[in-house]
């Protein structure tokens, strides 16, 4: 049971807090249904597991920002349903707003290895940059196929758009790299 005189957690000042509430401002959805609609259509987005998603849920409700309430249609399981609340509403205006001003340092996965490539014989880096490169052309790839096969909301379209400019970015990089080598 919880205790009223603990402090309540903290809740992240970070976009998966954003994205729940986002996700929450045109209607009420239930757990299964925002975890189904992240992993389909934003894993190349965010990473957002289900444990940590149902958490942060647990902790917007606890600070009032979205509200739940169980509902079963026929045989089916109880589900819990979740609400934004007029104080979500509100945080989730402010956190958008300073989170779209923001510019962030960009830490690009893959950069600790370029850090030694020189310690690879020529032969053996040359292979794993054309390996590399292969792998940034099929997620470019699959990147549009998934544009084109799923209706995107223009928010989640200007997000994708980035992913792939950024994407393009590192393939004209690693190119330029192996013409240089």
């Amino acid at each position: 049971m919880d205790n009223p005189s603990l402090p309540l957690p903290a809740l992240p000042d970070d976009e998966r807090v954003l994205l729940l509430l986002g996700l929450l401002t045109s209607q009420e959805r239930h757990g299964y249904e925002i975890n189904e609609f992240i992993e389909r259509q934003l894993g190349c987005v965010i990473h957002l597991k289900k444990a940590t998603a149902y958490q942060l849920l647990e902790r917007l409700e606890q600070h009032g920002l979205i509200r739940s309430h169980t509902e079963q249609h026929g045989a089916r399981p109880t589900r819990k349903v979740y609400a934004l609340t007029e104080s979500g509403q509100t945080h989730f205006m402010e956190l958008l707003q300073r989170q779209l001003a923001d510019e962030e340092i960009l830490v690009v996965s893959g950069s600790v290895p370029l850090m030694f490539c020189e310690h690879l014989p020529q032969e053996e880096r040359v292979a794993a940059l054309r390996q590399r490169e292969g792998k940034l052309a099929r997620r470019l790839g699959s990147y549009a196929e998934l544009m084109g096969r799923v209706p995107l909301t223009r928010g989640v379209r200007l997000a994708m758009e980035r992913i792939q400019a950024l994407t393009q970015a590192d393939l004209d990089w690693t190119r330029r790299l192996l013409e240089a080598d």
